[in-house]
């Protein structure tokens, strides 16, 4: 049961992030856009490991 609520959790994910970028493409901002995406994956990455490493 897990594993298709993390499938569904990543769907959604995927799914603003090609609207992100399908917005970014048409107002001119895709390399900002693309940047702040690659930023949002690192902090969340970044968060991850610090909660593993807590131990929480």
């Amino acid at each position: 049961m897990s594993i298709a609520f993390l499938g569904l959790a990543a769907g959604s994910i995927m799914y603003v992030i090609i609207e992100l970028l399908a917005v970014s493409r048409r107002a001119g901002t895709k390399e900002l856009t693309t940047r702040m995406i690659l930023l949002g994956l690192l902090l969340g990455f970044a968060t991850d490991a610090v909660v593993t490493a807590a131990g929480v």
